[in-house]
């Protein structure tokens, strides 16, 4: 097997747990939903509105060409498979940091819409240059939309700043998805994380 065969594979693996990770917290999420006396468990700890959710997906550098790296082509198949469990929500791409003329916004735009996602379901916000700037240009747009929160999605090491900027930015953070992309012990405490978000209060 060539160097090249491997690491393609390691890619289309990677890929598979992001879309797996996703569908198993977005049905933790859909779970929540569920009147107890169904359910026949205890309400959640903290009662949240899963019915129109904002999916932020949030940027991560191109290369000097232009072109998503590994990590960001992750997060949008992450976003994707959540997307995919809740048709009536709005998706929002954020990231600026143009190289060659192309954004991070609109390179996930242009991936989200290759994979079949309708475009009227993509707000594109492309002026973002950091996870602090995410947050404040995203969150009026989440609440533009008639949203009733958000559903972040992102990587492992990068999951505490971005819940915490968004929670700053007055976000309503309903729950995160992370994409493992760090040593062990950081990507099994955010799962647990990503797990718990749907009945816990994010900080």
């Amino acid at each position: 097997m060539t160097r090249r065969s491997a690491r393609k594979r390691r890619g289309v693996a990677a890929a598979g747990k992001a879309v797996a990770s996703a569908a198993l917290v977005a049905l933790a999420v859909l779970t929540a939903g569920v009147p107890a006396g169904t359910a026949h468990a205890a309400p959640p700890i903290a009662a949240k509105d899963f019915s129109k959710p904002a999916i932020v997906i949030l940027g991560y550098g191109l290369t000097p060409n232009g072109l998503m790296r590994p990590i960001l082509y992750t997060r949008v198949l992450t976003g994707l498979a959540v997307a995919q469990m809740f048709p009536q929500s709005p998706v929002i791409v954020t990231g600026g940091n143009p190289q060659r003329g192309h954004t991070e916004a609109a390179e996930m735009r242009t991936l989200l819409r290759t994979l079949g996602l309708p475009d009227d379901r993509i707000i594109v916000e492309d002026r973002a240059n950091s996870t602090v700037q995410n947050a404040q240009f995203s969150v009026p747009l989440a609440k533009q939309a008639g949203t009733t929160g958000i559903i972040l999605v992102t990587s492992s090491s990068h999951q505490d700043r971005a819940d915490g900027n968004f929670a700053d930015a007055g976000g309503n953070v309903l729950a995160t998805v992370s994409f493992p992309d760090s040593n062990p012990k950081i990507n099994i405490t955010q799962f647990v994380h990503d797990c718990l978000s749907p009945f816990v209060t994010v900080t």
